[in-house]
Protein backbone atom coordinates (compact mmCIF):
# COMPACT_ATOMS: atom_id res chain seq x y z
CA UNK A 1 0.00 0.00 0.00
CA UNK A 2 1.19 3.21 -0.99
CA UNK A 3 1.81 6.11 1.65
CA UNK A 4 -0.82 8.95 1.43
CA UNK A 5 1.64 11.25 1.30
CA UNK A 6 3.14 9.78 -1.72
CA UNK A 7 0.22 9.45 -3.75
CA UNK A 8 -0.58 13.14 -2.38
CA UNK A 9 3.15 14.21 -3.75
CA UNK A 10 2.23 12.65 -7.04
CA UNK A 11 -1.19 13.49 -7.73
CA UNK A 12 0.39 18.12 -6.92
CA UNK A 13 3.37 17.33 -8.96
CA UNK A 14 0.92 16.25 -11.62
CA UNK A 15 -1.14 18.91 -11.41
CA UNK A 16 1.41 21.59 -10.96
CA UNK A 17 2.97 20.41 -14.30
CA UNK A 18 -0.74 20.38 -16.24
CA UNK A 19 -0.79 24.09 -14.43
CA UNK A 20 1.99 25.18 -15.87
CA UNK A 21 0.83 24.08 -19.20
CA UNK A 22 -2.67 25.46 -19.63
CA UNK A 23 -2.37 28.45 -16.81
CA UNK A 24 -3.28 31.07 -19.81
CA UNK A 25 -6.54 29.69 -19.75
CA UNK A 26 -7.47 31.19 -16.60
CA UNK A 27 -8.59 34.62 -15.53
CA UNK A 28 -7.45 36.50 -13.48
CA UNK A 29 -11.14 36.30 -11.97
CA UNK A 30 -11.11 32.70 -11.47
CA UNK A 31 -7.43 33.05 -9.92
CA UNK A 32 -8.46 35.13 -6.99
CA UNK A 33 -11.93 32.74 -6.38
CA UNK A 34 -9.29 29.78 -6.40
CA UNK A 35 -7.16 30.99 -3.51
CA UNK A 36 -10.30 31.88 -1.64
CA UNK A 37 -11.33 28.36 -2.04
CA UNK A 38 -8.33 27.14 -1.50
CA UNK A 39 -7.65 28.84 1.64
CA UNK A 40 -11.17 27.46 2.76
CA UNK A 41 -9.65 23.47 1.59
CA UNK A 42 -6.79 24.25 4.26
CA UNK A 43 -8.88 25.35 6.59
CA UNK A 44 -10.91 22.18 6.33
CA UNK A 45 -8.07 19.83 6.23
CA UNK A 46 -6.49 21.49 9.36
CA UNK A 47 -9.70 20.81 11.00
CA UNK A 48 -10.17 16.75 9.98
CA UNK A 49 -6.36 16.00 10.24
CA UNK A 50 -6.33 17.37 13.96
CA UNK A 51 -6.78 13.75 14.93
CA UNK A 52 -4.39 12.82 12.08
CA UNK A 53 -0.87 13.40 11.23
CA UNK A 54 -0.52 17.32 9.16
CA UNK A 55 0.27 16.93 5.50
CA UNK A 56 2.66 19.88 5.12
CA UNK A 57 2.74 18.98 1.76
CA UNK A 58 -0.43 21.40 1.52
CA UNK A 59 0.54 24.75 0.78
CA UNK A 60 1.85 27.50 -1.03
CA UNK A 61 1.81 27.91 -4.83
CA UNK A 62 1.29 24.23 -5.46
CA UNK A 63 -2.09 24.09 -3.72
CA UNK A 64 -3.04 27.26 -5.00
CA UNK A 65 -2.14 25.58 -8.68
CA UNK A 66 -4.31 22.13 -7.56
CA UNK A 67 -7.54 24.50 -6.46
CA UNK A 68 -7.74 26.24 -9.92
CA UNK A 69 -7.79 22.52 -11.65
CA UNK A 70 -10.19 21.43 -9.72
CA UNK A 71 -12.56 24.48 -9.44
CA UNK A 72 -11.78 25.79 -12.90
CA UNK A 73 -11.10 23.15 -15.29
CA UNK A 74 -11.83 24.60 -18.88
CA UNK A 75 -14.69 22.32 -20.52
CA UNK A 76 -13.06 19.29 -22.00
CA UNK A 77 -10.13 19.28 -20.17
CA UNK A 78 -8.59 15.58 -20.51
CA UNK A 79 -8.42 14.63 -16.57
CA UNK A 80 -6.67 10.87 -17.13
CA UNK A 81 -3.68 12.48 -15.82
CA UNK A 82 -4.82 13.27 -12.66
CA UNK A 83 -7.15 10.83 -11.00
CA UNK A 84 -8.66 12.07 -7.78
CA UNK A 85 -9.57 15.50 -9.19
CA UNK A 86 -13.13 16.30 -9.09
CA UNK A 87 -15.48 19.78 -8.68
CA UNK A 88 -18.48 19.17 -6.43
CA UNK A 89 -21.08 17.93 -8.94
CA UNK A 90 -23.77 15.38 -8.58
CA UNK A 91 -23.46 12.08 -7.89
CA UNK A 92 -23.99 10.59 -11.63
CA UNK A 93 -21.93 13.41 -12.92
CA UNK A 94 -18.91 12.51 -10.60
CA UNK A 95 -19.39 8.94 -10.89
CA UNK A 96 -18.93 8.77 -15.01
CA UNK A 97 -16.00 11.33 -14.86
CA UNK A 98 -13.77 8.68 -12.41
CA UNK A 99 -14.21 5.35 -13.66
CA UNK A 100 -12.01 2.77 -11.54
CA UNK A 101 -9.99 0.43 -13.14
CA UNK A 102 -9.94 -3.08 -11.97
CA UNK A 103 -7.35 -4.73 -14.20
CA UNK A 104 -5.42 -5.23 -10.87
CA UNK A 105 -8.60 -8.39 -10.38
CA UNK A 106 -9.02 -6.88 -6.80
CA UNK A 107 -11.56 -5.28 -5.08
CA UNK A 108 -11.00 -2.24 -4.60
CA UNK A 109 -12.81 0.26 -1.74
CA UNK A 110 -11.90 4.32 -1.89
CA UNK A 111 -12.66 6.54 0.90
CA UNK A 112 -12.05 10.25 0.77
CA UNK A 113 -8.67 11.18 2.71
CA UNK A 114 -7.17 7.48 2.73
CA UNK A 115 -5.25 4.97 1.11
CA UNK A 116 -7.36 2.81 -1.82
CA UNK A 117 -7.92 -0.39 0.32
CA UNK A 118 -7.24 -3.36 -2.60
CA UNK A 119 -9.15 -7.34 -1.21
CA UNK A 120 -7.24 -10.07 -2.49
CA UNK A 121 -9.78 -12.45 -1.34
CA UNK A 122 -13.01 -13.64 -3.51
CA UNK A 123 -15.16 -11.01 -1.09
CA UNK A 124 -15.11 -7.55 0.58
CA UNK A 125 -17.32 -6.79 3.14
CA UNK A 126 -17.66 -2.86 4.02
CA UNK A 127 -19.40 -1.23 7.01
CA UNK A 128 -20.13 2.41 6.88
CA UNK A 129 -20.69 3.34 10.68
CA UNK A 130 -22.58 6.32 11.61
CA UNK A 131 -19.17 8.33 12.48
CA UNK A 132 -18.21 8.27 9.48
CA UNK A 133 -15.20 5.18 10.00
CA UNK A 134 -15.50 2.53 7.23
CA UNK A 135 -14.74 -0.74 8.27
CA UNK A 136 -12.98 -3.10 5.48
CA UNK A 137 -13.57 -7.14 5.98
CA UNK A 138 -13.24 -5.71 9.86
CA UNK A 139 -10.26 -3.37 9.70
CA UNK A 140 -11.17 0.36 10.03
CA UNK A 141 -10.93 2.84 7.55
CA UNK A 142 -10.57 6.81 8.69
CA UNK A 143 -12.05 9.11 5.95
CA UNK A 144 -13.09 12.83 6.03
CA UNK A 145 -16.14 12.53 7.94
CA UNK A 146 -19.08 15.59 8.56
CA UNK A 147 -19.34 16.65 5.35
CA UNK A 148 -21.81 14.21 3.06
CA UNK A 149 -20.91 16.80 -0.01
CA UNK A 150 -20.50 15.72 -3.59
CA UNK A 151 -16.88 15.85 -3.42
CA UNK A 152 -16.78 13.22 -0.62
CA UNK A 153 -17.79 10.16 -2.28
CA UNK A 154 -16.55 6.82 -1.75
CA UNK A 155 -16.17 4.23 -4.62
CA UNK A 156 -16.87 0.59 -4.46
CA UNK A 157 -15.45 -1.31 -7.63
CA UNK A 158 -15.89 -5.62 -7.81
CA UNK A 159 -13.81 -7.09 -11.16
CA UNK A 160 -15.44 -10.13 -12.31
CA UNK A 161 -15.26 -13.44 -10.14
CA UNK A 162 -15.79 -11.47 -6.68
CA UNK A 163 -18.30 -9.94 -4.61
CA UNK A 164 -19.15 -7.64 -1.91
CA UNK A 165 -21.24 -6.27 0.62
CA UNK A 166 -22.22 -2.49 2.09
CA UNK A 167 -23.49 -2.02 5.23
CA UNK A 168 -24.75 2.02 5.30
CA UNK A 169 -24.89 3.77 8.24
CA UNK A 170 -28.93 3.51 8.25
CA UNK A 171 -29.21 -0.14 8.01
CA UNK A 172 -29.25 -0.45 4.83
CA UNK A 173 -27.67 -3.34 3.03
CA UNK A 174 -26.42 -3.79 -0.86
CA UNK A 175 -25.45 -7.16 -2.22
CA UNK A 176 -22.64 -6.10 -5.14
CA UNK A 177 -22.54 -8.45 -7.85
CA UNK A 178 -19.39 -9.64 -10.21
CA UNK A 179 -18.07 -6.67 -12.39
CA UNK A 180 -20.15 -4.04 -10.48
CA UNK A 181 -19.31 -0.94 -9.17
CA UNK A 182 -21.03 1.37 -6.31
CA UNK A 183 -20.45 5.29 -5.72
CA UNK A 184 -21.44 6.52 -2.04
CA UNK A 185 -21.25 8.65 0.36
CA UNK A 186 -19.56 8.62 3.58
CA UNK A 187 -22.84 10.01 5.23
CA UNK A 188 -26.15 10.25 3.89
CA UNK A 189 -27.29 14.42 3.37
CA UNK A 190 -30.20 14.95 5.33
CA UNK A 191 -32.20 14.95 2.84
CA UNK A 192 -32.20 12.02 1.17
CA UNK A 193 -29.96 8.82 0.92
CA UNK A 194 -28.37 8.52 -3.00
CA UNK A 195 -25.88 6.16 -4.67
CA UNK A 196 -24.84 5.18 -7.80
CA UNK A 197 -25.10 1.86 -9.32
CA UNK A 198 -23.41 -0.05 -12.32
CA UNK A 199 -23.21 -4.08 -13.05
CA UNK A 200 -25.76 -5.76 -10.66
CA UNK A 201 -26.62 -5.32 -7.03
CA UNK A 202 -29.36 -6.07 -4.50
CA UNK A 203 -30.72 -3.39 -2.60
CA UNK A 204 -32.51 -4.16 1.13
CA UNK A 205 -33.09 -0.59 2.22
CA UNK A 206 -33.94 0.43 5.53
CA UNK A 207 -37.51 2.31 6.05
CA UNK A 208 -37.41 6.13 6.30
CA UNK A 209 -40.41 8.02 5.17
CA UNK A 210 -38.89 10.94 5.42
CA UNK A 211 -35.30 10.20 3.66
CA UNK A 212 -36.06 8.87 0.15
CA UNK A 213 -33.75 6.35 -1.15
CA UNK A 214 -32.44 7.12 -4.48
CA UNK A 215 -30.24 4.51 -6.47
CA UNK A 216 -28.59 6.32 -9.45
CA UNK A 217 -27.68 5.14 -13.04
CA UNK A 218 -26.77 6.84 -16.20
CA UNK A 219 -30.03 5.66 -17.73
CA UNK A 220 -32.60 5.58 -15.10
CA UNK A 221 -33.03 6.37 -11.33
CA UNK A 222 -35.25 4.46 -8.86
CA UNK A 223 -36.66 5.39 -5.68
CA UNK A 224 -37.42 4.32 -2.75
CA UNK A 225 -38.65 4.40 0.85
CA UNK A 226 -37.63 1.00 2.18
CA UNK A 227 -38.23 -2.08 0.15
CA UNK A 228 -35.85 -4.99 -1.58
CA UNK A 229 -34.97 -5.24 -5.38
CA UNK A 230 -32.42 -5.96 -7.48
CA UNK A 231 -30.78 -3.56 -10.68
CA UNK A 232 -28.94 -5.18 -13.31
CA UNK A 233 -27.45 -2.68 -15.20
CA UNK A 234 -23.57 -3.96 -17.21
CA UNK A 235 -24.55 -1.42 -20.20
CA UNK A 236 -23.44 -4.52 -22.45
CA UNK A 237 -26.13 -3.63 -25.18
CA UNK A 238 -28.71 -5.69 -23.16
CA UNK A 239 -31.61 -4.12 -21.79
CA UNK A 240 -30.83 -2.94 -17.88
CA UNK A 241 -33.46 -4.43 -15.46
CA UNK A 242 -35.25 -3.43 -12.11
CA UNK A 243 -36.77 -6.73 -10.34
CA UNK A 244 -38.94 -5.54 -7.23
CA UNK A 245 -39.48 -8.08 -4.10
CA UNK A 246 -40.94 -6.34 -1.70
CA UNK A 247 -42.58 -3.00 -1.26
CA UNK A 248 -42.75 -0.11 -3.88
CA UNK A 249 -40.56 1.61 -6.04
CA UNK A 250 -40.65 4.38 -8.78
CA UNK A 251 -38.24 4.08 -12.21
CA UNK A 252 -38.21 7.28 -13.54
CA UNK A 253 -35.70 8.63 -16.74
CA UNK A 254 -35.43 11.71 -18.81
CA UNK A 255 -37.68 10.54 -21.71
CA UNK A 256 -40.34 8.23 -19.77
CA UNK A 257 -41.44 10.04 -16.85
CA UNK A 258 -41.81 7.68 -13.72
CA UNK A 259 -42.96 3.99 -13.51
CA UNK A 260 -44.43 2.32 -10.70
CA UNK A 261 -43.60 -1.17 -9.56
CA UNK A 262 -45.28 -3.44 -7.71
CA UNK A 263 -43.79 -6.73 -5.84
CA UNK A 264 -43.39 -9.61 -8.38
CA UNK A 265 -42.47 -7.11 -11.01
CA UNK A 266 -39.75 -6.65 -13.85
CA UNK A 267 -39.09 -3.62 -15.94
CA UNK A 268 -36.57 -3.18 -18.82
CA UNK A 269 -34.60 0.19 -19.76
CA UNK A 270 -33.42 0.13 -23.36
CA UNK A 271 -31.81 3.59 -23.77
CA UNK A 272 -34.46 5.92 -23.02
CA UNK A 273 -37.38 3.72 -22.67
CA UNK A 274 -38.99 1.84 -19.90
CA UNK A 275 -41.38 -1.00 -20.66
CA UNK A 276 -44.49 -2.06 -18.68
CA UNK A 277 -44.23 -3.79 -15.66
CA UNK A 278 -44.48 -7.56 -16.06
CA UNK A 279 -45.06 -10.26 -13.47
CA UNK A 280 -41.91 -12.70 -13.17
CA UNK A 281 -40.55 -15.04 -10.81
CA UNK A 282 -37.97 -12.87 -8.52
CA UNK A 283 -35.95 -15.72 -7.49
CA UNK A 284 -34.62 -16.15 -11.11
CA UNK A 285 -33.51 -12.58 -10.26
CA UNK A 286 -32.09 -12.70 -7.38
CA UNK A 287 -30.91 -15.69 -6.41
CA UNK A 288 -26.93 -14.54 -7.21
CA UNK A 289 -27.46 -13.21 -3.61
CA UNK A 290 -27.36 -15.96 -2.08
CA UNK A 291 -24.46 -17.83 -4.62
CA UNK A 292 -26.97 -19.75 -6.74
CA UNK A 293 -28.41 -19.54 -10.02
CA UNK A 294 -31.60 -20.23 -10.99
CA UNK A 295 -32.50 -20.92 -14.07
CA UNK A 296 -35.95 -22.14 -16.11
CA UNK A 297 -35.97 -23.04 -19.61
CA UNK A 298 -32.65 -20.76 -20.45
CA UNK A 299 -30.56 -21.29 -23.38
CA UNK A 300 -26.82 -22.54 -22.45
CA UNK A 301 -25.30 -19.00 -23.86
CA UNK A 302 -27.24 -17.40 -21.13
CA UNK A 303 -26.15 -19.54 -18.26
CA UNK A 304 -22.76 -19.81 -18.93
CA UNK A 305 -22.99 -15.44 -20.05
CA UNK A 306 -23.86 -15.44 -16.07
CA UNK A 307 -21.50 -17.72 -15.18
CA UNK A 308 -18.70 -15.33 -17.24
CA UNK A 309 -19.58 -12.34 -15.06
CA UNK A 310 -19.79 -14.75 -11.98
CA UNK A 311 -16.29 -16.37 -12.25
CA UNK A 312 -14.14 -13.87 -14.73
CA UNK A 313 -13.80 -17.20 -17.08
CA UNK A 314 -14.12 -16.57 -20.97
CA UNK A 315 -16.72 -19.40 -22.10
CA UNK A 316 -16.42 -20.87 -25.55
CA UNK A 317 -19.61 -22.62 -27.22
CA UNK A 318 -19.81 -24.64 -29.75
CA UNK A 319 -22.74 -23.92 -31.45
CA UNK A 320 -24.95 -26.87 -31.50
CA UNK A 321 -24.64 -25.87 -27.45
CA UNK A 322 -25.46 -22.48 -27.35
CA UNK A 323 -29.16 -22.44 -27.93
CA UNK A 324 -29.81 -26.00 -25.64
CA UNK A 325 -32.55 -24.75 -23.29
CA UNK A 326 -31.75 -26.09 -19.63
CA UNK A 327 -33.68 -25.40 -16.17
CA UNK A 328 -32.16 -26.23 -13.39
CA UNK A 329 -29.96 -24.69 -10.45
CA UNK A 330 -26.36 -24.29 -9.56
CA UNK A 331 -24.76 -23.42 -6.61
CA UNK A 332 -22.15 -21.09 -7.33
CA UNK A 333 -19.10 -22.72 -5.61
CA UNK A 334 -15.70 -20.87 -5.10
CA UNK A 335 -14.30 -23.50 -7.73
CA UNK A 336 -15.86 -23.35 -11.26
CA UNK A 337 -14.71 -27.07 -11.82
CA UNK A 338 -18.02 -28.10 -9.42
CA UNK A 339 -20.04 -26.01 -11.57
CA UNK A 340 -19.13 -26.99 -14.97
CA UNK A 341 -19.43 -30.73 -13.92
CA UNK A 342 -22.94 -30.10 -12.57
CA UNK A 343 -23.85 -28.32 -15.99
CA UNK A 344 -22.37 -31.39 -17.82
CA UNK A 345 -24.64 -33.73 -15.70
CA UNK A 346 -27.45 -32.50 -16.52
CA UNK A 347 -27.06 -31.15 -20.13
CA UNK A 348 -25.35 -33.37 -23.23
CA UNK A 349 -22.07 -31.36 -22.85
CA UNK A 350 -18.75 -31.57 -22.12
CA UNK A 351 -15.72 -29.16 -21.67
CA UNK A 352 -12.06 -28.37 -22.46
CA UNK A 353 -9.69 -25.82 -20.79
CA UNK A 354 -7.41 -24.18 -23.11
CA UNK A 355 -5.33 -21.26 -21.73
CA UNK A 356 -8.06 -18.37 -20.18
CA UNK A 357 -10.58 -20.17 -21.69
CA UNK A 358 -12.89 -22.78 -21.37
CA UNK A 359 -14.69 -24.52 -24.45
CA UNK A 360 -17.86 -26.36 -24.23
CA UNK A 361 -18.95 -28.70 -26.86
CA UNK A 362 -21.96 -30.96 -27.28
CA UNK A 363 -21.63 -34.26 -25.88
CA UNK A 364 -20.72 -37.10 -28.90
CA UNK A 365 -19.85 -33.95 -31.56
CA UNK A 366 -16.17 -33.66 -32.66
CA UNK A 367 -14.16 -31.10 -31.43
CA UNK A 368 -11.19 -29.67 -29.13
CA UNK A 369 -10.41 -26.62 -28.00
CA UNK A 370 -7.30 -25.13 -29.47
Amino acid sequence: MTPRNTNISRLLYGVVDIFRKREKEFSISEIDRAWDDCEQRIKRAASRNAMRRRISIWSGAAAAAAAVILVFWPDGADLADTPGLTTIQDITTYALNTEVATTSGHIINIVPGCDTTMVEQNRASINCLANGMVMVNGRPVSGDAGNPSADRYCQLAVPKGRRAEIEFADGTHLWANSDSRVVYPLEFSQDKREIYVSGEVYLDVAPDKNHPFIVRNTDFNVTVLGTSFNIMAYGNGAPSQVVLVSGKVDVDNSSNGTVTMSPGQLVDITGSAISSPRNVDVTTYVSWKDYMLVYSDKSLADVFSRLNICYGREFVLSSDVADIKVTGKLYLKDDIEDVLHAIAFSAPVRYEESGDSIYVFRTGCAGTAP
